[in-house]
């Protein structure tokens, strides 16, 4: 039996605070050619998620363990659709839809979200109007992230 207790999280968290990329993930599936991938993915704010969806066919289920962060979803020109924050007081869990262009942004250190979604595991497809993860031009797209609403587009 598999099992994540609380100091694990907090582990993880302290990994995440740590990495350059502010974010550590641990996968509860064996193998990335797993039918079914789970993982629980620590974030902290800062981290860059770029705009991306995943090949069709695959959904994503987030799972709020601990902290907050927001879920943006995009239509295929960039313009925000949804914007869904996930906290301890409100939502819990949501599901982004087969093929759906979507970011997440934290706002709450020690952010820890359990991720399931159809394996086999295949990188994503980033949004060409996003800028690259370690671009200079970053940092401004996830400022822009972290307050953009329905119906706004980002303009680099």
């Amino acid at each position: 039996m598999k099992s994540v207790a609380l100091p694990d999280l907090r582990q993880l968290s302290a990994e995440a605070q740590a990495a350059p990329r502010r974010r550590r993930n641990l996968n509860l599936h064996d193998r990335l050619d797993d039918p079914i991938q789970r993982l629980c993915n620590a974030l902290e704010p800062g981290t860059y998620i770029r705009p991306h969806r995943h090949p069709d066919g695959v959904w994503e289920t987030f799972v709020l363990l601990h902290g907050g962060c927001t879920i943006l979803l995009f239509d295929t020109a960039g313009t925000v659709t949804e914007r869904l924050a996930l906290d301890r007081d409100g939502t819990l869990i949501a599901e982004i839809p087969a093929g759906c262009w979507h970011a997440v942004t934290v706002h709450t250190p020690s952010t820890v979200v359990l991720e399931v979604k159809p394996g086999p595991y295949l990188p994503g497809i980033f949004a060409a109007w996003a800028p690259e993860e370690g671009d200079p031009g970053a940092g401004r797209c996830l400022s822009w992230l972290e307050r953009a609403e329905p119906g706004q587009r980002y303009h680099g």
